[in-house]
């Protein structure tokens, strides 16, 4: 019976464990997706709120940036698992004195003092935001992050000499572990932050440069509408049977949604021209010709 219980109470931990790790991607892939997508139609000067997208939109979006970190990541921690448990976890439970033992101390020793360095680099950082904190970029908040992790292993490794016997319980965690994950997941995100940011940013940039490739649209309209600029004509219509009676073009599309169309000019620039947010309805038409 007990065995039974036992059994069934692994099965739950493990799952649990899943399912705690699946949302904590879910919700770092929606954070990463909603940043990025932010930052890369913030360069066209439109808010993504305008756009409707959904928790499932954000997440689409961010799979194919987030895909090298997360598998790096990943690989990383993996390796860095099987490095504890196949060397570093018995060296520090072998006896005192012994070779073995002595690496254990000296891998908590350079963990220690690298985790210190890596505070000191983000000190100096937060100190001197302009000349060391935006050279670093995204290097910063990583150094918190590692600086996190290498203390915390460090404590770790050390526990684990202290209980040779593997079916002792850990003690609760205190203050400075739970100091330590709070700085770990403050490096996270913002690493994740400012990666999400420069990743939107490069995306906008390459739309903006190749706006000439892009769907052009011909905007039919029944009103005449304040589309305007390099590149745009309006043509009047007087089409028997037609309710249009304005043809636009030299227009392409930057994105669009159940409810409204955002169209540029196919020449257009930052800073100089607009951006129009077209919503969708029974008085326009648009027509899309892929290039």
């Amino acid at each position: 019976m007990n065995d039974a219980a036992d059994s069934s109470l692994g099965l739950w931990t493990r799952a649990t464990t899943v399912l705690s790790q699946t949302v904590l991607i879910s919700a770092l892939l929606y954070y990463f997706g909603w940043v990025r997508t932010q930052a890369t139609w913030s360069h066209f000067g439109i808010d993504t709120r305008l756009l409707g997208y959904d928790t499932a939109d954000y997440a689409l979006r961010s799979i194919n940036s987030a895909f090298l970190p997360l598998v790096g990541g990943g690989l990383a921690a993996l390796g860095a698992t099987a490095l504890h448990r196949t060397i570093l976890a018995p060296a520090a439970r072998a006896t005192p004195s012994t070779r073995r033992h002595r690496l254990a101390n000296a891998t908590i020793v350079v963990a220690r003092v690298g985790g210190f360095l890596l505070i000191a680099v983000v000190v100096t950082g937060l100190l001197l935001p302009v000349a060391v904190g935006n050279a670093l970029g995204v290097a910063l908040p990583l150094s918190l992050l590692g600086a996190a992790c290498l203390l915390s292993y460090a404590d770790h490794l050390h526990a684990c000499g202290q209980r040779p016997d593997r079916r002792v319980p850990p003690k609760t965690p205190g203050l400075r572990r739970l100091l330590l994950i709070g700085l770990a997941l403050v490096g996270l995100l913002w690493s994740i932050a400012l990666y999400a940011q420069a990743t939107g940013q490069d995306v906008a940039r390459s739309i903006a440069a190749g706006l000439r490739t892009r769907p052009s649209v011909t905007l039919y309209s029944v009103e005449r509408l304040a589309v305007t600029g390099p590149g745009i004509t309006v043509e009047t219509l007087d089409l028997d049977g037609s309710k249009y009676h304005f043809r636009y073009t030299g227009l392409v599309s930057l994105t669009q949604t159940s409810e409204r169309y955002v169209l540029v000019a196919a020449s257009w620039r930052k800073g100089r021209d607009a951006v129009y947010i077209v919503p969708a309805g029974d008085n326009l038409r648009i027509d899309i010709t892929t290039r």
